[in-house]
């Protein structure tokens, strides 16, 4: 029995969720000597990486079967994700590093920067914050505005910022954010090459960089 891409591609466009992707480039900042790359760099952000912009896609989440499958190559992390990812899709071209968001999962999230540092950013793609406080002079909780965070991460407040170089909390929601770690291990190469669904496996976007990712 002969497959159909066809087939495969509309039932995943049926059970799918939703993603939005973003091919990876690497940065010119890279040091040509220690392969590191620039910590202050303005577009990579220390990463070695840069993303293009997001493009809408669909793709399935594999059943604990496969991810069965995945843990036992003996590279599983807490958190990996294994997707299935129709021709037809523009997540089809995805490679090593690229940057997916699922927008049918969110995560909670509650951090702590200081107003005005250079790192007053949240990596990922927040849906909504829902508090923000600091401590007083007099270690007394100080109730704060509610912000936008735009796609720099940086919070932008109209009202109740805190004041600048004050440590504060941030607490919310953020659409779960990934990397692409590689491709499934496995041979679709049926059919004399037809365009058949492939997997690939997906690592959570806050281990980036952490002896996970090759920066050379």
């Amino acid at each position: 029995m002969r497959l159909n891409p066809a087939r495969f591609n509309a039932h995943l466009n049926h059970i799918g969720q939703q993603f939005k992707w973003r091919k990876a480039f690497r940065c010119p900042c890279i040091n040509r000597h220690s392969g590191a790359a620039a910590p202050n760099c303005p577009q990579c952000f220390g990463k070695g990486w840069i993303w293009a912009a997001a493009l809408d896609a669909v793709a399935g989440m594999a059943g604990q079967q496969v991810r069965q499958q995945w843990a036992q190559f003996g590279m599983w992390q807490d958190g990996d994700a294994v997707v299935t990812i129709g021709s037809d899709s523009p997540m089809y071209e995805m490679g090593q590093f690229d940057r997916v968001t699922m927008l049918n999962s969110t995560d909670y999230f509650s951090l702590s920067f200081t107003r005005g540092a250079p790192n007053e950013r949240i990596l990922d793609p927040v849906e909504k914050v829902t508090r923000v406080f600091w401590l007083d002079a007099d270690k007394q909780i100080v109730e704060g505005g509610i912000p936008k965070v735009p796609a720099n991460g940086v919070p932008v407040w109209s009202i109740g910022a805190p004041p600048a170089g004050t440590s504060y909390s941030i607490t919310g929601t953020r659409f779960s954010e990934y990397f692409c770690y590689g491709p499934f291990p496995s041979d679709r190469g049926e059919h004399s090459g037809a365009r058949l669904p492939k997997r690939v496996v997906l690592r959570r976007f806050d281990l980036f960089g952490r002896d996970l990712a090759p920066t050379t």
